[in-house]
């Protein structure tokens, strides 16, 4: 199906957004006329300005802006001009024939030949060749980006919507274009999550039933895919629904048996590090840490994270029933932030207050005597140092120094003098 769109709604979209973009995408635009070539925006810029949150950059669902192109020819001719037009580097991925462009604003362009796919086997990457546009739209993983505007060309200022792209974002629909969709893709699979929390909806009741029947092939997806695809829904603003549509639709455990996400996963903090750490402080499994990292594809910052959690979640009955600040402090100071920020989240009672505490006075505990001022109280250099530095933060935690205090400050120096 074709409608007219203007272009000028697409143009001030990209404007609003990045300066850069706007300026490549009037570049790559007039590459198109000159070579009499057709030339359309897909994907999420697309959607939102369909979904009707282009009046403000503010409310796109992209922090950045992604614009993605797709042009019904060779891209060498695009990537020259590309080349000429800005000043960042861009990627060539030869086998797709995409070309891929970040710039200094954190917006990027991907320009890519459009093409139709072939899967040979579920999660495996596909087989590809030049095809119209609308083949291409067709191999899109949900409806709500299977639609184009076309720039240059005989559609020039026509959104192109073969699919029911404009239906499904009114009613909020995931909705994937064929049976098989998943099987062809499984990280569709957490995209469909992912994509349904962005635009606050649902997964269509027979996407939701595809869903189901093929999530076992999450299994099949390399550990670097699937960590790729689950980070990329950690990461992302709409992350907790998201999470509450992967635990209704049993991902995690359809990757790895025994891995399941409890049911209050939709109140814990965004972002993959703070997940990974409230995964290790509700596990009951105290080796999950030694056996999950190799399933779901985890950085060495997620994995730290996971195994802080697991080593916060044994001290807290301790931790909730130490008095002196100071040995909160102690105990909390090896652990990484987004496991502090998490356990003080999901924990209640003493243990919560105690972490909560320490998160909100740490910046402000500083021992109120340098180093320098040790040695010239004759404490010798080196660990003796340290040792003095921790016991004066102690002083300080309990309340039992007052770094403000010139006389206070003034009698802890004697004491530190008359100790050498």
């Amino acid at each position: 199906m074709k409608r007219e769109f203007p272009r000028r709604r697409l143009f001030d979209f990209v404007r609003r957004r990045s300066e850069p973009a706007w300026l490549l995408l009037n570049t790559l635009c007039q590459t198109a006329a000159a070579r009499d070539e057709p030339l359309y925006v897909v994907g999420g810029v697309v959607r939102d300005i369909l979904l009707g949150v282009d009046a403000s950059p503010q409310t796109s669902l992209d922090p950045d802006l992604d614009l993605d192109i797709a042009v019904d020819a060779d891209t060498s001719a695009y990537r020259a001009a590309i080349a000429g037009a800005v000043e960042a580097s861009a990627t060539h991925h030869e086998r797709f024939d995409t070309v891929s462009v970040t710039l200094p604003d954190g917006a990027t362009v991907d320009l890519a030949r459009t093409r139709a796919e072939r899967y040979p086997s579920p999660g495996s990457l596909p087989v590809v060749e030049p095809a119209p546009i609308e083949a291409d739209l067709g191999r899109r993983d949900f409806t709500i980006h299977a639609a184009a505007v076309a720039l240059v060309g005989p559609d020039s200022g026509s959104l192109l919507d073969p699919f029911g792209a404009q239906a499904d974002i009114e009613s909020r629909s995931i909705r994937i274009l064929h049976g098989d969709s998943f099987r062809d893709d499984p990280t569709r699979l957490i995209r469909a999550a992912r994509y349904a929390a962005r635009i606050d909806g649902k997964i269509e009741r027979r996407t939701a039933a595809s869903a189901r029947r093929d999530r076992a092939l999450l299994s099949t997806l390399s550990v670097g895919r699937f960590g790729d695809a689950w980070r990329r829904l950690l990461d992302d603003t709409a992350s907790r629904e998201a999470l509450g549509f992967s635990r209704r639709l049993r991902l995690p455990e359809s990757r790895e048996p025994r891995w399941a996400l409890p049911s209050g996963v939709r109140g814990w903090p965004r972002g993959a590090e703070s997940f990974w750490s409230c995964v290790g402080l509700t596990s009951g499994d105290p080796q999950i840490d030694q056996w999950l990292p190799r399933s779901v594809g985890m950085t060495r910052r997620e994995q730290l994270s996971l195994a802080a959690g697991v080593g916060m979640r044994g001290l807290r009955r301790s931790i909730g029933a130490m008095r002196r600040p100071s040995s909160v402090a102690a105990t909390l100071h090896p652990v990484p932030d987004p496991t502090l920020e998490a356990a003080a989240h999901l924990w209640g009672g003493a243990a919560g207050q105690a972490v909560a505490l320490h998160l909100a006075r740490r910046e402000s505990i500083r021992a109120p005597i340098s180093a320098g001022r040790l040695s010239e109280l004759g404490v010798e250099p080196g660990p003796a140092t340290g040792r003095w530095l921790r016991k004066l933060e102690g002083l300080v935690w309990d309340n039992e120094l007052d770094p403000h205090d010139p006389a206070a400050i003034a009698l802890t120096e004697e004491r530190i003098r008359l100790s050498r």
